[in-house]
């Protein structure tokens, strides 16, 4: 009696569909996901103006500035081995700034990774922009 080996079914790639979804959350126009900046670089983006209007018009001007910036900047594939999109490096204001993206199970908690990071509605995207420093 011969035995017949146990094949395990091929695993799908995702890669293109994740992609997707981690472009459209850099971009700010994934519905699961948002964006955050570390408190150093919102820091240097509302600058040191007395008056706290100058200064959230100024952030707000500034984090606008570098969405577009993080979006119209080539990702170099030296820092997207997976294909996957989700790191990223740039230059503004002379300072060295990185993006990425984690993805968490669209639980509410947000404690685990997910595991369908191609599905949007069972995930969410957290966009973290830093200062270089800040990694």
């Amino acid at each position: 009696m011969t035995q017949l080996a146990q094949v395990a079914p091929a695993e799908t790639d995702h890669t293109a569909e994740i992609a997707a979804l981690n472009d459209a959350a850099r971009a700010g126009s994934l519905v699961t996901s948002k964006t955050v900046f570390t408190r150093a670089l919102a820091d240097i983006l509302a600058g040191e103006d007395p008056d706290p209007g100058t200064r959230q018009l100024n952030l707000m001007k500034g984090q606008r500035a570098l969405r577009r910036l993080i979006n119209e900047t080539p990702i170099d594939p030296g820092n997207d081995p997976h294909g996957e999109r989700d790191f990223g490096v740039v230059e503004h204001l002379g300072d060295k700034i990185f993006w990425k993206i984690d993805v968490y199970a669209n639980d509410g908690t947000f404690a685990w990774g997910s595991e369908t990071p191609w599905d949007a509605q069972q995930s969410f995207r957290v966009v973290t922009i830093m200062l270089a420093s800040d990694w």
